[in-house]
């Protein structure tokens, strides 16, 4: 179990850092979406149910790999947005120009699991779909309501983290190379 998560974790840190150029927003990503991947998979602890072992290793690499695409739109919107703009206002336009895509994306993901779980007859297979609905939900609202504050709060660190990154000054509204700050 935790060399499946570690090796899914580990494959999509490597993709981000690589695609990112960046150290520490692949580490923002994965921890807001493994958040949603925590909250979705204690739900049944917290109501008293049991979980199948194979849903467990398979959701933790679904909800992952389905969901980073979330992130990772919301994480490129920002820097192209702050590329002209301050912190706080790129961050309102990335979510503004974000949240249908995030929507349209994440309800398929969320109708669908719940649906297949509503249906399936398999006792494995029904779980497996509650989790995917759940589990879109959350990823949805981690990466609507809560990454966007992490990339204002970490702004400063992202800046500093990611090569060839150039973020207008919140206090002139002028682009400024990293080296600058």
């Amino acid at each position: 179990m935790l060399m499946v998560n570690l090796l899914a974790i580990g494959a999509v840190f490597v993709v981000l850092l690589l695609t990112m150029r960046s150290i520490s927003l692949p580490v923002i990503l994965v921890l807001a979406i493994e958040t949603a991947i925590w909250i979705n998979l204690s739900l049944p602890y917290f109501l008293g149910n049991t979980v199948y072992y194979f849903v467990y290793l398979i959701i933790s690499s679904i909800q992952l790999g389905a969901t980073v695409d979330y992130a990772i739109l919301m994480t490129n919107r920002y820097k192209e947005y702050r590329a002209g703009m301050g912190k706080r206002q790129a961050v309102i336009t990335a979510v503004s120009s974000c949240t249908v895509s995030i929507l349209t994306s994440g309800s398929v993901l969320t109708v669908m699991g719940f649906l297949m779980g509503w249906f399936s007859t398999n006792g494995m297979i029904a779980q497996l779909g509650i989790f995917l609905g759940v589990g879109g939900l959350a990823s949805i609202f981690i990466v609507l309501f809560v990454l966007p504050g992490l990339l204002y709060v970490f702004d400063g660190v992202i800046r500093h983290t990611t090569l060839g990154l150039h973020f207008a000054d919140s206090r002139k509204g002028d682009a400024v190379d990293e080296k600058d700050n």
